[in-house]
């Protein structure tokens, strides 16, 4: 009896300890991301909080940072005589809108008007909770896990050891994450609106392929609906109003954008939601000039045009009906900047894309064949090599080692599943990673990836608004030197 007691008051001191050490260690570990784009959270709830008079809080994922610039909606609504501090309140899909609705529904007051911004996608109209990007932005503003909702409160508790390891294999690295350009606590002005510069389109092809929009499968999930609907209610209590537009998508990344698609998906919004939808999906499906480096993201004149689209949809909801004048900005040339990398040697047999902009690689030569270690091109006949077709590497059994181009967006699933000679895929990718998923390095359990030894934090910590494809194939990622290469 003694014996068990002694047991039972160990287990529960380790119990207790165990809680303990883990809080010690996230105490004195540095923070590393608040000088990061998830940092720039705080910033916006606390706009939120302290703007004077009426708000008009723009909520929405990243679409919202990237395509709104709240000094000139505020001054549009000035000139019609309306009064509103514009709060832009979206930053990151891999957080969720659910966390800002949850962030802001606390905060809302009489006069308040909420614009929510729908993406045309299944996940970002759900209740997706991001809980380590969400940990993410609170490392330095922990005053943030209250705010949010009781189940994703339990998330982040049910994340934090992951959180943790996280910051602690950051520390055992000796290298920081390293915040810069768009992506950065400091591209945003104090107003909370994205000034970093976005000259043009940077997508090889002028847009993701890798991320094709359907409107017909959009679907928004029960549990998000219910959700807005609660939100809606208490809105309604404190005197605020709700309404629905539409983020921008890149027009080359729909796969359907008929009168009967378009349709589908604005029927689907107005049936999930009780509020009002002020806006027409048609509008904002735009030329790809008007995108930077996302099919949602606008670059700096997309992000006006869009502004002035919403300023006059916005002002008969307001009660205004005199027409809105502006000047269109013109769509800017585009800003993507490929080097030449590998020669069009031969060694691999091409199929053009479906939109005819680029290529993808669907085989290798008979002289390919021969050889053990390969290069991808990166242009073919004057057009960018994009990725690869289903099937392309079938053939490639020899294939030892494999170079790729920074113009290689995506790797699909299985992609080097019959390469059973392969050892070593070689990346040159430097300010964004190759798109990778679950199963790209399915059936090849001895190939290693080597990149840039300066941007490896890239692939450990991604970079831009989506969670990081690489974070569940870093044990087969090592290391290169440019110099040495």
């Amino acid at each position: 009896m003694k014996k068990k007691t002694v047991r039972i008051v160990c287990a529960l001191l380790l119990a207790a300890l165990i809680p303990l050490s883990l809080i010690t260690a996230d105490l004195l570990l540095p923070d590393y991301y608040s000088e990061s784009y998830y940092a720039a959270l705080s910033s916006m709830v606390r706009r939120l909080d302290s703007a004077p008079g009426n708000r008009l809080i723009v909520l929405g994922n990243s679409d919202v940072a990237f395509g709104l610039d709240g000094a000139l909606l505020e001054e549009m609504l000035a000139e019609k005589g309306l009064s509103y501090t514009v709060c832009p309140f979206g930053l990151y899909g891999a957080v969720g809108m659910s966390a800002m609705l949850s962030l802001s529904q606390g905060a809302l007051k009489k006069g308040d008007v909420v614009v929510l911004v729908c993406e045309p996608v299944s996940d970002a109209l759900s209740a997706y909770f991001g809980a380590s990007a969400f940990w993410k932005c609170a490392e330095s503003s922990r005053w943030l896990l209250p705010r949010v909702g009781e189940q994703q409160r339990s998330a982040l508790w049910g994340n934090y050891l992951s959180y943790l390891q996280e910051k602690m294999a950051i520390a055992s690295s000796g290298e920081a994450p390293r915040p810069s350009g768009v992506y950065a606590k400091a591209a945003f002005d104090g107003r909370c609106d994205l000034t970093y510069p976005r000259p043009g389109n940077a997508l090889p092809l002028g847009y993701d392929t890798s991320s094709p929009v359907d409107l017909r499968e959009a679907r928004v999930s029960a549990d998000f609906a219910a959700q807005i609907k609660a939100y809606c209610e208490e809105a309604k209590k404190a005197g605020a109003k709700v309404c629905v537009s539409f983020s921008p998508v890149n027009a080359l990344a729909v796969l359907d954008s008929s009168p009967e698609a378009v349709k589908a998906f604005f029927d689907e919004i107005n049936r999930a939601f009780s509020c009002p939808v002020i806006s027409d999906p048609n509008r904002y499906i735009l030329d790809s000039g008007w995108f930077y480096d996302t099919n949602f993201h606008l670059n700096t004149a997309g992000a006006r045009l869009r502004t002035c689209l919403l300023a006059e949809e916005l002002l008969p909801y307001l009660g205004c009906y005199s027409p809105v004048a502006y000047e269109r900005p013109a769509i800017p040339p585009s800003a993507a900047a490929l080097p030449q990398e590998g020669e069009d040697d031969g060694s691999f047999l091409f199929t053009a894309t479906p939109d005819g902009r680029g290529w993808l690689i669907c085989g290798v030569s008979e002289a390919g064949q021969k050889k053990e270690s390969l290069a991808a091109p990166t242009f073919h006949e004057g057009l960018p090599v994009a990725g690869f077709a289903d099937g392309a590497l079938n053939n490639a059994g020899s294939m030892a080692e494999l170079r790729l181009p920074a113009s290689i967006e995506d790797l699909p699933d299985g992609v080097f599943r019959d390469c059973a000679s392969l050892r070593r895929v070689v990346f040159s990718h430097r300010e964004a990673p190759c798109r990778v998923h679950p199963d790209t390095f399915q059936g090849t359990e001895n190939l290693r990836v080597f990149v840039p030894d300066t941007d490896y934090v890239l692939y450990r910590d991604g970079v831009g608004c989506e969670a990081n494809p690489w974070a569940e194939h870093l044990d087969r990622v090592f290391r290169y030197s440019l110099q040495n290469n």
